[in-house]
């Protein structure tokens, strides 16, 4: 009996402790969340505008080969899609950075797939206004912003994974944020 009382009076203490311990992870781990998320957000608006201007040289050499039949239209079509669904974003609630960096990835991985089936078509080896557009886009450089916002991106994962704050990032609706992934020299 007196094993009973015991246990109706410590069951539930330990369930309000757990709460409380629980309430105040949260609430510590919050600014820090809080503080490595606007750094990713304040880091993404430079390398955006900076993309913006690269997907667009990806736009102008993609529309220099759209007429081109075979496997290369294929590709063309992706990168006009994928294009559009880039611009799409930059409207107001369009869907947030892990949306645009994922669009970014997808572009570049496009640009590079155009960039190789362009060269090797036979359809545009003497076409050398269209071929100076897609090796004009193929020589761009990475963004300068690029390793800023992906170092803000391992900081925030860092702090999004640390095994105290998992739980308070999945409360608090902190999801996983991708890094930009920079083109290779072609």
């Amino acid at each position: 009996m007196h094993l009973l009382r015991l246990l109706r009076i410590f069951i539930p203490l330990l369930i309000v402790a757990a709460i409380v311990a629980g309430t105040v992870l949260v609430l510590t781990s919050r600014s820090e969340l809080q503080r490595s998320h606007k750094q990713v957000e304040s880091s993404w608006g430079p390398l955006r505008r900076q993309l913006d201007t690269r997907f667009a040289n990806l736009d102008a050499a993609n529309q220099e080969v759209s007429t081109v039949p075979g496997p290369l239209h294929e590709v063309v079509t992706d990168v006009t899609t994928a294009y559009a669904e880039w611009t799409d974003l930059e409207q107001p609630g369009g869907g947030g950075v892990t949306a645009e960096v994922n669009a970014a990835n997808k572009l570049e991985s496009l640009g590079r797939r155009l960039v190789q089936a362009a060269r090797r078509a036979p359809r545009l080896a003497g076409n050398v206004a269209a071929l100076a557009k897609v090796n004009a886009f193929a020589a761009l450089k990475a963004p300068a912003a690029a390793s800023r916002f992906d170092d803000a991106v391992d900081h925030f994962e860092r702090e999004r994974n640390r095994p105290a704050r998992t739980i308070a990032a999945r409360i608090l609706g902190y999801g996983s944020i991708p890094t930009y992934v920079p083109p290779t020299p072609a």
